[in-house]
């Protein structure tokens, strides 16, 4: 999806690390070349339904760090930038 990295988050949290450890994420990374550094901002999307059952993709933001006990990367997502593509499509997001 354009230059948004896949990422099912943990939580809508502000402090809850999610490790960009997914199988679509690493993918994701991958084919946008994009090289991580510690607080770049990430926009990001992952699969989600409307109430319907309609597939509707919820798009969000985050800064990735570094975790040098785990050397793994992680994501703080920014609980206000949640929002789903129609949102945006429409002009809201």
């Amino acid at each position: 999806m354009e230059g948004r990295i896949f990422l099912s988050p943990q939580s809508k949290s502000a402090n809850v690390r999610t490790y960009l450890s997914q199988i679509g994420t690493k993918k994701d990374l991958e084919r946008t070349k994009l090289i991580l550094k510690d607080g770049l901002r990430i926009q990001f999307h992952c699969d989600d339904a409307a109430d319907d059952g309609t597939p509707e993709d919820l798009l969000f933001e985050g800064t990735v760090h570094f975790d040098a006990d785990k050397k793994s990367w992680y994501a703080l997502l920014d609980p206000e930038s949640f929002h789903h593509r129609s949102e945006a499509l429409r002009g809201k997001g």
